[in-house]
């Protein structure tokens, strides 16, 4: 049973002058605004979480004044702070 699954081409080693079977993205299919959309997206994402993560540093570092202009307790503050970084 060979490692190579039966409906992918073999490529064989450059030194024997075969060809190798190389696999273009037709510029029709959408596969570049695909690729564009998910990179879009997980960037979108990254500064989300980066985003919260700023605002929870800035909420444990405020004063017992500052909480009690915004109502919460330091217990709240502490709870909210600790969340992780990918908690909504």
């Amino acid at each position: 049973m060979s490692a190579v699954p039966e409906n992918e081409p073999r490529i064989a080693p450059q030194f024997f002058k075969v060809q190798s079977t190389q696999y273009s993205i037709p510029q029709d299919s959408g596969d570049a605004s695909r690729a564009r959309g998910l990179l879009q997206s997980a960037w979108h994402r990254l500064s989300s979480w980066h985003q919260k993560r700023e605002t929870r540093r800035v909420l444990r570092d405020l004063t017992d004044d500052g909480l009690l202009d915004i109502g919460i307790t330091r217990a709240q503050a502490r709870e909210e702070a600790g969340k992780s970084l990918f908690w909504d």
